[in-house]
């Protein structure tokens, strides 16, 4: 049985490197855990929350944000899905970087504050 798991999961890894392959190479770029992590703080600072608020507030441990935040961990589903029911960002944005189908104020907001992170470096 052992050797039956293996093989499965040796053929799911591959799978899932194919996959990505199959990408292009801006999108696999976007779906980077620093680059959805880099979005998910644009979304907090946009509510105008701290890390500790936005965590709470998900109900998630305040370094599990942290991890996302900093790139250090791919978000999960269910964190994904918490902030797109809870504040109205699109998958689209937190995995792809598509800004289209967000609220207009929210889109405002972030692209002011990446305007300004890009200006600070």
């Amino acid at each position: 049985m052992d050797i039956e798991t293996k093989m499965v999961t040796d053929h799911y890894h591959c799978m899932a490197n194919a996959s990505k392959a199959l990408l292009p190479t801006n999108v696999s770029a976007e779906m980077r855990p620093d680059r959805i992590g880099y979005r998910m703080s644009l979304l907090r600072r946009a509510l105008g929350l701290e890390k500790s608020e936005i965590s709470d507030s998900l109900g998630i441990e305040r370094t599990y944000w942290s991890r996302f935040e900093n790139g250090k961990r791919p978000i999960t589903e269910t964190v994904a899905a918490m902030l797109v029911d809870r504040y109205g960002v699109t998958l689209d944005f937190l995995i792809l970087n598509r800004w289209g189908g967000l609220p207009l104020d929210l889109a405002e907001k972030m692209r002011s504050i990446a305007a300004e992170d890009t200006t600070a470096n």
